[in-house]
């Protein structure tokens, strides 16, 4: 039971690393890619030299970000087993429809062409991003419950930091916000998986 709880952490500290540093890697090998205005998923674009590798890398980690939900569930479970189910649902949701979901769908850069597919996808995507910022309201509960009165403030910060990153990066399919014209999109959306990692990182490395 010890070595299937730490297990999971142990991947968790790996996905977060790849995820922050893969697409780094992958721009390398991508003329002209700019990080800080195309986003991620622009690498699994038609006519992307890294097509192909993009989209087995995301299956794959979104296949290893499941395999965590176990070691976060066994964790918080005394605590509370009701919000370390709700963890563990939203985890899921943001690992399927965030990574599994980008790497099965494609998604298009010209609304003109855009179809069922890549509607699929972004919402998909938009709803995994929520669920990863839900899952940290939750862990904040959870340390609440356990009186950790430092990781509830510190959490809190990462909370409000992400939800503001996250509002930057949807700006442009929320109503109100899309008429901003918010540049720097792609820079939005790494900062604000920075943020979403950060939590589920410090659990994970608290918990080796």
């Amino acid at each position: 039971m010890n070595l299937l709880k730490k297990s999971g952490f142990y991947l968790l500290v790996i996905v977060v690393i790849a995820e922050l540093s893969v697409p780094f890697f992958l721009a390398r090998y991508y003329p002209n890619y700019d990080s800080i205005t195309m986003l991620i998923s622009d690498f699994g674009e038609e006519g992307s030299p890294v097509r192909h590798m993009f989209k087995l890398w995301q299956l794959i980690d979104g296949s290893l970000f499941l395999l965590t939900i176990p070691s976060f569930y066994l964790r918080f479970s005394q605590t509370s087993p009701i919000l370390s189910k709700w963890l563990g649902i939203m985890m899921a949701v943001f690992a399927i429809g965030d990574c599994i979901t980008t790497g099965i769908l494609d998604r298009s850069t010209n609304p003109l062409e855009a179809g069922i597919e890549s509607f699929v996808h972004d919402y998909a995507s938009g709803a995994g991003f929520t669920a990863l910022l839900a899952a940290t309201f939750l862990l904040i509960l959870l340390y609440k419950m356990e009186n950790n009165s430092f990781v509830v403030r510190t959490f809190t910060m990462i909370f409000i930091v992400s939800l503001c990153l996250l509002l930057l990066y949807a700006a442009p399919k929320l109503p109100g916000l899309n008429t901003l014209n918010i540049p720097f999109r792609g820079l939005w959306q790494r900062l604000n998986l920075l943020f979403l990692y950060l939590p589920f990182f410090f659990v994970a490395l608290k918990n080796l």
